[in-house]
């Protein structure tokens, strides 16, 4: 991704669009007894899309203006989205494949995993919170709803992000003639044909 003011821009208003839809609308709606939880998707989105850099910043931003508009702990979330973001940038520029399955894999695995550490964290600060056997339904629907929304999220980033992205697909080339380009590398007078 190539991070120009513009592209900037639309980072920091998708940024900004996403943790209002989350904190307003997808943690008020609730589907078989849990609510959705789009922020770590988003994160591994990013990082798909950026690389571990843009990953990085971006789950930061994620985590502490998600932290800033809830009543959960102040940087609990910046450092696991941060993680998050650049697990999934690290695995893009390693030359990992990006497409539609690496991305539902990835949102349902960042989402189930930044669930489990956020839960461990807030138990060992001391927050008011508890982990139970009971939870466990919990985190595997949020998952499900992480893998379910990572596509629409993905389309969305991927085509408002656009100009700025870097195609990583090689031009096909023609195949190459061998016996041509040997004869072209062959001196003259050095062939078959000059021997008496």
């Amino acid at each position: 991704m190539i991070i120009t003011s513009n592209s900037a821009a639309r980072i920091a208003g998708l940024i900004l669009l996403f943790t209002i839809l989350q904190v307003a609308f997808f943690s008020q709606v609730e589907l078989l007894g849990t609510s959705m939880w789009i922020l770590p998707a988003c994160a591994v989105i990013f990082g798909l899309l950026g690389g571990s850099l843009v990953g990085a910043t971006v789950g930061f931003a994620f985590g502490f203006l998600g932290d800033a508009l809830t009543d959960g702990p102040l940087g609990s979330a910046c450092l696991i989205f941060m993680a998050v973001g650049y697990l999934a940038g690290t695995y893009r520029e390693r030359g990992g494949e990006v497409d539609r399955p690496t991305v539902m894999v990835a949102a349902g695995l960042a989402t189930l995993g930044s669930n489990l550490l956020l839960g461990i964290y807030t138990v060992l600060v001391g927050f008011d919170g508890y982990v139970s056997a009971s939870l466990v339904p919990d985190l595997i629907l949020q998952a499900f709803y992480g893998v379910l929304l990572a596509i629409p999220l993905y389309g969305l980033v991927r085509r408002v992000l656009r100009p700025a992205l870097i195609s990583e697909s090689t031009p096909r080339r023609r195949p190459v003639d061998i016996d041509r380009w040997a004869d072209e590398l062959e001196p003259p007078g050095n062939g078959p044909e000059a021997l008496p």
